[in-house]
This record gives structure tokens, sequence and C-alpha cells, in this order.
């Protein structure tokens, strides 16, 4: 019998501590960037991005390549479509491959398995309501374009997301304000019309993020960051919140706010997000809450002065905003942590702290583990071409040690 007792002890103690996997994130500067325009190879803002059948694919966008914004230049926007071959390790070999059907920025895009869905936007003559896919031939030679049913307004600068067979687009300038709508179009319909549903509470919001992805067995909307000038007896306004849309409930949920390490609540206004796996949204980039709402409330305080008539104070605040615009990009404060969301959870992680992706107004594409931040602003006004992979592995730790990576 006492044998017996030593052996068992032995045994349980050969059995196996539970092994535990970890996500880890690495950031690499990608090479190559669109050429087929004249101004592009410096690179845009506010493009159209997603992915089909393998190929990186953008279109549109917009920069100042001429004169600085800072120096009153003049914005070009672009039509171009370019593709790339998204399983390049190092080296994007960009081709153009068609035009859009305007010159345009400051849409949505989402990818579908049919193709990347663009939807609104604006150009130098104006605000957008038109809604196209693009997908390519098999040779990935030539961009077709399809025409979607337009939008029921004209929307820029707007997020969106496809949930299912549905396309969201929420938020943005609706006919030039601000909004809180939320808007929806069946892809499975080809007669269908866009449906109105239940205004996002609180603030209007402009540049927010969007992003579907699932909770549990059911799928959400979400919703953070975003922004809005001073219009129609309503203040300038910086939202820091986030709320989810549950679709078949019609109902607005508040989620966690964004925040790093340090605890510090983050502004995703201008930022992007796109869902990873099947319970996280990855986020990077957007403008600093404190810097851009001060910028947002001199613009206010600009209007007012204006309407009083007091030259003094115009002349005062348009000094004041010349010089921001001269400033060195480390001034603005983009956000330059990467963080994700877990839906089931309701919290944040920053994952990487990177200078790459501290950008305002880039795009983030990509699936599986292996996405793309593609150009933006790195200071108002001023583009860059550089194109960041972000990628996910897994770390096994068992008993506390590092076991392996894969």
């Amino acid at each position: 019998m006492k044998k017996f007792w030593i052996l068992c002890l032995v045994l349980a103690g050969c059995i196996a501590p539970e092994v535990k996997e970890e996500l880890v994130w690495t950031v690499r500067q990608m090479q190559g960037a669109p050429a087929g325009e004249m101004g592009i190879e410096l690179g845009v803002s506010a493009c159209y991005a997603g992915t089909y059948n393998g190929w990186l694919l953008m279109a549109g966008g917009c920069n100042f390549p001429e004169i600085p914004a800072s120096a009153g230049g003049k914005k070009r926007f672009y039509q171009g479509i370019y593709v790339a071959d998204g399983s390049a390790d190092s080296l994007l070999v960009w081709k153009k491959v068609g035009e859009l059907p305007v010159e345009a920025a400051y849409g949505v895009s989402v990818s579908t398995p049919q193709g990347v869905i663009c939807a609104g936007g604006t150009n130098q003559n104006g605000a957008l309501s038109s809604v196209f896919r693009i997908s390519l031939d098999k040779d990935a030679t030539t961009a077709m374009v399809d025409t979607l049913p337009s939008l029921p307004c004209t929307i820029d600068n707007m997020g969106g997301a496809v949930l299912e067979h549905y396309l969201f687009i929420v938020g943005g300038n609706v006919n030039g304000a601000p909004s809180n709508a939320l808007y929806c179009l069946d892809l499975d319909n080809p007669d269908a019309e866009w449906t109105r549903l239940p205004d996002f509470p609180g603030a209007p919001r402009t540049q927010s993020v969007c992003v579907a992805q699932r909770k549990g067995k059911d799928y959400r909307l979400y919703l953070w960051g975003g922004f809005a000038g001073a219009g129609e007896g309503r203040p300038a306004s910086l939202s820091l919140d986030g709320y989810s849309y549950h679709p078949w409930e019609r109902t607005w949920t508040q989620v966690a706010v964004p925040m790093g390490k340090d605890s510090v609540e983050i502004s995703l206004g201008g930022g992007v997000g796109i869902a990873c796996g099947d319970s996280l949204v990855l986020c990077t980039g957007g403008v600093n809450k404190d810097i851009f709402l001060a910028a947002l409330k001199r613009e206010e305080k600009m209007k007012r002065a204006l309407a009083e008539g007091d030259n003094r104070a115009v002349d005062s605040l348009k000094s004041v905003a010349k010089a921001y615009m001269t400033m060195l990009p480390e001034f603005y404060r983009f956000n330059d942590k990467i963080l994700i969301y877990n839906t089931v959870e309701d919290c944040w992680k920053e994952v990487v702290c990177s200078s790459q992706t501290a950008r305002a107004g880039a795009a983030l594409v990509g699936n599986g583990n292996v996405f793309f931040n593609i150009n933006g602003e790195l200071k108002p006004g001023i583009r860059t071409p550089e194109i960041v992979k972000i990628e996910s592995g897994a770390k096994s730790y068992l008993a506390g040690q590092l076991v392996g990576r894969f």
C-alpha cells in the first residue's frame, strides 16, 4: 500500500501544468509606394483601402504636393486605383489598375469577398453620395468598378463597417453638418434602399473609428472617438467614449474608453481600427485629445469673433492658428500606442508603442494576423508615404517560463 501511494504522488507530479498563450505584436516598415500620379508619391491621407483575393488595394486620397497647407497650399485629390501583393515580405510593388469614378478622399472603405466597397467622401467640388465596389480581374491587372445604391445624402469623414451582409455608415458630415446618424444597406438585395437606424448617443462625430466584430454569439458595431466643430448652437466637442450597436435589438450600449498602460484615456479621432480574430479590435493612430480640442475651440472663437466683427480678436486668433500649423510633428502628439480591444471582456490593452503608427487619416487593412497601416498625416497638412506591417504571433508559457513562439 505504501508503494502505491508513492506511485500516485509521482504520477501526480508528472501532470503537465497549464500552458498559456499570449499574442506578440511586431511593427515593421515596408518599402514601396504608389507612383502612378504626379504628387501621390509623397503619401496621402484619407484614402480608400482594402484587401481582395490576397491583394492590397488603395485608391484616392489627398495631400498638398506643391505648397504646404501652412503656407496656404491647395489640397489635391487623387483618382488612381493601385494594387500590391499582400503576401510581400518587405517590398510592396504597386501597380495602377484603374481609376475611381471621380477624385475623392475622406469616405469609408470596407473589404468584402466581392470587392472593396467605397462609400461617400469629398473632393474639390464638394461632398459625395456615391457608393461603388472595386474588384479585380483574375490577373489583377484591371480594376472593375460596380455601382451600388447611392447614400440618401452626401456624407464624408464618417465611420463604417460591414456586418454579415449589411453595410453600416455612422456619423460624419451629413449634408455638410456633423451628425449622429446611422445608415444601413442590405448588400444582398440589389433593389435595396438605405435605411436610417437609431442615432448614436451624445455629441456628433466625424472621423470616428467604426468596426464590426463578434461578441460571444452575436455581432456588434463598435464606435469610438471622433470630434465635431462648433455649429448650430452646439460647442466644439471631442469624444473619447465608445458605444456598441446591437443590430437586431437596434440599441446602443456604452463600452470601455480606449486607454494605454498609463491608464490615460486616448482619442481615436482620426485613427483607424479593424477586426482581429473572433473577438478583438486592433486600433492605431488618432489625434491628441488636449491639443486637438484646443484647436477646435480656437476655431469656435474665430467664428464668434468674425460674427461679432471683432477684428483684433480675429487677427490674434489667425496668428495663433498659423503658428499651430508650423510646429514639428512631435508637438501634436498623435497617438503612438497600438491598442487591442477585447469585445468579450470589454477592456483595452496596449500591445506596442510605435512612432510609425502615430498618424491621423491613415488606412488599416489586412486579415488573419497581418495588417498594413497605410500613409496618413505626420502632422496637419503633412503626409507620409510610409506603409507599416503589423503582425501578431503567439508565445506559449509553461509555469511562467517561455516555451516557444509560433
